[in-house]
């Protein structure tokens, strides 16, 4: 387990982050937003009050892009791997942190969160223009019932010292009712908040942590609302005033469209923190964001885990919901098992998960870090004619493409762009060289120019007949 502090340190001396020193004239959503959008590092914001904030330190650079780094790298070295470790090694690590079929015993280690006592406001949350409150977000609610502690990702805004406006998992609001005590960690270990997201978009936020891989990596201590990660930056504890507030946000992180969300009204009652701490942001709704590259690493994990436990076997070599397309897209490296298969294969995504409307299956050996690569097999081995398949037009409608609106219907499309063993050579694309790629003339004359470079088009050598 690598606590959050630990983390942060790792990435700067990666050369992988950038602190940069306040006060900040422009909105700290707007500067990180746009240290996403140019592929650029995560920003640490130091202040000289409150707490320092962190963001993009659970994204990536954009994929479309020639880069070094790799989308999940940061997220792989805060989950203990090397950060060039592949995406599949990412992928079962995730998984391992999930319901694990029976419980484990926690470790219980003293909390870091003791070295201050303050008010909410104290932190001093970004603030942007259009926002009314401070916003809170990457946070993990925890709730304790008779079955154990409950986790899901959490988020909302400061109304004064003393009040939280939040949103939760419904099935997270199911578990409590006015007056049930809630603790909301923030700056906890990139395992307790992929942990989080992990149960909220498979949808077993009931299910305790007691019984998923991550209580026995990361050591956890006991408060008034159930257990949070030791190694925690803030931990705020808080009641339960109003289940059903009467208050609407717009802005939603990326969990919130997998399943379904609702707001509560928290009373703050006490604020621990450590001596300077470190709380991670995201600019919610903007491309890139933290909260959409972990909902879609651990969807890619989730769908990962479950299909190559499908038929008893592992065919697929590696799925991935790439952040650039805002998750609306499932790309799905696999062996094709038999005639059919990849009809099936999309089918099965699309029955397991709502974010994506389009499944493009590629070979097995096809690397998911070129992703260059990934996106050029659709137009050389696939054919709009045979290969692009739509379903019928009034298929359930995908919650994240921004095209869908009022849970309008729409086609659902999977692409194969894997090589057909059966194809006819004449179905297979010629290889492009310069015989077939340029008409007889054209070439002719290019290779007067190449020959004789001085000689315009249309004239002569001197040993050569116009005719």
């Amino acid at each position: 387990m690598i606590p959050f502090t630990q983390y942060v340190r790792g990435l700067a001396g990666d050369d992988d982050l950038v602190r940069l020193d306040g006060p900040f004239e422009v909105p700290v959503d707007v500067l990180a937003a746009e240290a996403l959008r140019a592929s650029g590092p995560a920003l640490r914001f130091q202040r000289a009050a409150g707490s320092d904030l962190v963001s993009g330190v659970f994204s990536g650079p954009d994929q479309t892009h020639q880069r070094e780094a790799r989308p999940w790298s940061r997220l792989s070295l805060g989950l203990g791997l090397d950060p060039e470790a592949p995406l599949v090694d990412l992928l079962e690590t995730i998984s391992t942190l999930g319901p694990a079929g029976g419980n484990t015993d926690p470790t219980y280690t003293s909390r870091a969160a003791s070295g201050r006592d303050i008010d909410a406001q104290d932190l001093q949350f970004p603030q942007s223009e259009t926002d009314t409150w401070p916003a809170m977000t990457l946070g993990v609610a925890s709730v304790s019932t008779a079955d154990g502690t409950h986790w899901a990702p959490v988020h909302g805004s400061v109304v004064g010292g003393d009040t939280l406006r939040v949103r939760v998992p419904d099935t997270l609001s199911s578990l409590v009712g006015e007056g049930t005590t809630m603790t909301i960690a923030l700056g906890v270990p990139p395992a307790a908040i992929t942990t989080a997201y992990l149960l909220a978009v498979t949808e077993q936020t009931a299910t305790p942590i007691q019984s998923c891989g991550v209580t026995g990596t990361v050591p956890l201590v006991p408060t008034n609302g159930g257990l949070v990660p030791s190694a925690t930056e803030v931990v705020m504890e808080t009641t339960v005033v109003d289940c059903k507030p009467d208050f609407r946000s717009d802005r939603r992180e990326g969990w919130e469209y997998v399943i379904e969300s609702g707001p509560l009204s928290l009373s703050v009652e006490r604020v621990r923190t450590t001596e300077n701490p470190v709380i991670p942001v995201s600019p919610v709704g903007r491309p890139l964001a933290d909260d959409t590259r972990l909902t879609g690493l651990v969807t890619a994990a989730a769908l990962y885990h479950r299909l190559n436990n499908y038929w008893g076997i592992s065919p697929v070599e590696w799925i991935m919901l790439p952040a650039e397309a805002e998750l609306g897209i499932c790309f799905v490296a696999s062996d094709v098992l038999y005639g059919g298969f990849e009809w099936q294969l999309a089918n099965i995504l699309f029955s397991f998960s709502s974010l994506f409307d389009t499944v493009v299956i590629v070979d097995e050996d096809v690397p998911p870090q070129d992703f260059g690569r990934v996106l050029a097999d659709i137009w050389l081995k696939s054919h709009p004619a045979r290969d692009w398949t739509f379903s019928e037009p009034d298929a359930p409608a995908a919650t994240r493409p921004h095209y869908r609106r009022d849970n309008e219907t729409g086609s659902r499309l999977y692409v194969n762009a894997a090589w057909d063993p059966r194809w006819k050579e004449t179905y297979i694309a010629p290889r492009v060289t310069f015989e077939n790629s340029f008409p007889n003339d054209v070439r002719d004359v290019a290779r007067v120019l190449w020959d004789e470079p001085d000689t315009a088009p249309g004239e002569t050598t001197e040993n050569e007949s116009p005719h």
